[in-house]
């Protein structure tokens, strides 16, 4: 951090905002926790000193677009999960309907450790 200490604060978020949207574009998850506790050191310096009008804007923008990407990385991440939660519970039983016209549920397949073939 030693060259970001010779930098005015505001380029130095700018710098990690825009790195941020390069790894959320890449898929590099893995670097943002490094990158939102850089972060904060940073806004804490920001609020010392004095950007201007503009330089906060750009900021804003930057943060908002990344934002954006964050949010649909965790949509993502989710989803992930949720099928690997699905391919582990194993398939939903499969439903008919049974000659009476009633719905049933179909027995599911037992599992063994052999396959047979006849």
């Amino acid at each position: 951090m030693a060259l970001f200490d010779q930098l005015a604060p505001e380029a130095v978020l700018d710098r990690l905002l825009t790195q941020e949207h390069r790894d959320l574009l890449a898929g590099r998850l893995d670097a943002l926790g490094r990158l939102a506790r850089e972060k904060e050191q940073i806004v804490a310096r920001l609020q010392t000193g004095s950007p201007t009008l503009h330089q906060l804007d750009r900021l804003r923008i930057k943060a908002e677009r990344n934002q954006v990407l964050l949010a649909a990385a965790a949509r993502g991440v989710q989803a992930a999960r949720d099928r690997i939660d699905a391919i582990r519970s194993g398939p939903a039983p499969m439903r008919t309907y049974a000659s009476d016209g009633g719905a049933a549920e179909m027995p599911r397949a037992r599992k063994t450790d052999v396959n047979r073939r006849a």
